[in-house]
């Protein structure tokens, strides 16, 4: 059925799992009130038309699984209430957008497309940042081996034995014992200088209960 006229009234179209064809007419972007539509699982090709930013309502947009190339038209971003997009397995290329909602949707949105990449997909290295650290051209901690780190063990058994000879040491050698216990009460004394007072009152206490 041909239109004569557009009805822009529309809120949903999904024409997901058809048969279609050839490139998706430009002027589905004269639904204003257009908030879901589904073109999924179809034959389209060519390029994502660039008047789908005027629908400044679309909340949903899937084209996945079509033959549609090109660019992602940067317009899309003007899309501020869309919540969902889905643009994986088609033979799009280029850098993903990351204005506005762009930069919230995940990895899934766009796999399948080999020409595409940036955030989320890949490290976009053309803006700068550095590449992801790889272990023998792998990333790390991938497959189900782990490299152990030897220098963090060692420096915890160290400690472990260090902590270890040290303690022994006060529970064994009764000359160390006290040789610490002194050290340690006459820098408490130096800190707080009443613990003397409170300590003298206490011996002469315990000195007369002896009797």
């Amino acid at each position: 059925m041909e239109l004569v006229k557009i009805i822009s009234i529309f809120t949903l179209i999904d024409f997901s799992s058809n048969n279609f064809s050839g490139p998706i007419p430009k002027e589905i972007g004269e639904f204003k009130s257009l908030r879901v539509l589904n073109l999924s699982r179809n034959a389209f090709i060519g390029e994502i038309p660039s008047s789908f930013s005027n629908m400044s309502v679309l909340e949903s947009l899937d084209l996945s699984q079509n033959k549609l190339s090109g660019h992602i038209p940067p317009q899309l971003v003007e899309l501020t209430f869309l919540s969902f997009l889905n643009l994986s397995y088609n033979q799009l290329v280029g850098r993903i957008p990351t204005s506005n909602q762009f930069s919230t949707f995940p990895p899934s949105s766009f796999t399948g497309n080999k020409g595409l990449w940036g955030f989320p997909l890949t490290v976009d290295n053309k803006a700068g940042f550095p590449p992801p650290p790889t272990v023998n051209g792998r990333p790390p901690n991938s497959g189900h081996h782990h490299e152990v780190n030897w220098d963090l063990i060692s420096a915890e058994i160290g400690f472990i034995a260090g902590f270890g000879v040290a303690i022994g040491s006060l529970v064994l050698c009764k000359r160390w014992s006290k040789w610490y216990y002194r050290a340690m009460y006459n820098i408490l004394l130096k800190i707080f200088p009443q613990l003397e007072e409170r300590i003298g009152i206490h011996r002469k206490h315990v000195h007369i209960n002896r009797r």
